[in-house]
């Protein structure tokens, strides 16, 4: 079965630059889930109108054939992945290790401070939090530490999966 490294979490907590980071020292692909957003879902996004599961399933259908589509038996993929129902899609076809990477709501709107426009980042992290259901069985991470720190904790906590 092929394997995700799923880092997890609401935008902000540095989804993104995590996994590009982890996918350097693990010379493990890397995949972000937004690259598998439609221009509809985009269209929406960008209006500030909040995704409803229906966008959702789509979206993490796509991902998911990409993976068994492909040659690689791992890779690492960023995705907000809120809700369990979500998670447990993914892991129907795909072996899962989840990492959630937890953080404030300050700490979220704190990075994400340059990106426009700012009243939109606002409700997108506010909503994401809303709905977030904090995962059962994943490694927990503190998203404030330095990505030097997320990394080594993340690294120490893959190779004993």
């Amino acid at each position: 079965m092929k394997r995700l490294i799923m880092i997890m979490g609401v935008s902000g907590a540095g989804k993104t630059t995590v996994g590009e980071a982890l996918s350097k020292s693990c010379h493990i692909p890397f995949l972000d889930a937004d690259d598998f957003q439609t221009k509809e879902i985009i269209r929406k996004i960008s209006s500030g109108i909040s995704l409803n599961d229906d966008d959702h399933w789509t979206w993490l259908a796509s991902i998911v054939e990409h993976v068994l589509n492909t040659h690689r038996s791992d890779f690492i993929l960023a995705c907000s992945a809120l809700k369990q129902s979500y998670r447990d899609y993914l892991s129907q076809r795909l072996s899962i290790i989840l990492v959630y990477l937890k953080t404030s709501e300050a700490e979220a709107m704190e990075r994400l401070i340059n990106r426009k426009p700012q009243s939109l980042q606002r409700l997108l992290v506010q909503s994401q939090l809303a709905i977030l259901e904090d995962p059962k069985d994943a490694i927990v991470i503190n998203a404030e530490n330095s990505l030097d720190k997320v990394l080594e904790e993340i690294e120490g906590k893959i190779t004993n999966r």
